[in-house]
């Protein structure tokens, strides 16, 4: 699932309050908050440079600490997941997070990814979050070479049924292990 315009949509008072959760000391949050805050943003086309606006969301970009201050901003996700949906795992890069699930049969891993999208939509909207899920990708990774899992079912994403492939792990690895 890609985070739909990640630094953009960082909300300050939640990433404040995520920073308290973490128990990070008030002086660093203090920081943040002044780092965050009275920014304003304005167009420059063609060399003419329009009126600047108050900008009240979002992390700036170009800062070597914005991706830091996301990277505390995001995890809240994981656990909220992690926690609601049994047996799933989250791994995330920058604004990429996957949902990895293990099992036997199609269905029911297609239902067990389905309940952490659902679950992962639920602490975005409460955390004002959005998920291009236009992004959102399936990849089923199996061992049988005659019945592959890509007949599952597919994986909803609220209203989006996601792009599905099926791969043999051998299949890609195979150019790496041999000499």
């Amino acid at each position: 699932m890609d985070v739909k315009l990640a630094l953009n949509n960082v909300s300050r008072g939640h990433l404040i309050g995520r920073m308290m959760q973490l128990v990070v000391e008030n002086d660093l949050i203090r920081w943040t908050e002044s780092f965050m805050s009275e920014r304003k943003g304005r167009l420059v086309l063609n060399g003419q440079e329009g009126t600047g606006h108050g900008v009240n969301t979002g992390i700036p970009q170009g800062s070597p600490l914005s991706p830091i201050l996301f990277t505390i901003y995001l995890p809240g996700l994981f656990g909220h997941v992690e926690e609601n949906v049994p047996g799933i795992k989250a791994l995330a890069f920058v604004d990429d997070v996957t949902w990895l699930a293990e099992g036997e049969n199609k269905d029911a891993l297609s239902a067990t990814l389905e309940r952490a999208a659902k679950a992962a939509q639920e602490w975005a909207d409460a955390n004002a979050v959005t998920f291009d899920t236009q992004k959102t990708e399936a990849i089923v990774l199996s061992r049988r070479r005659r019945t592959p899992l890509a007949n599952a079912r597919g994986i909803r994403v609220g209203e989006t049924r996601c792009a599905s492939t099926t791969r043999r792990p051998g299949g890609w690895a195979s150019g790496w292990t041999r000499s």
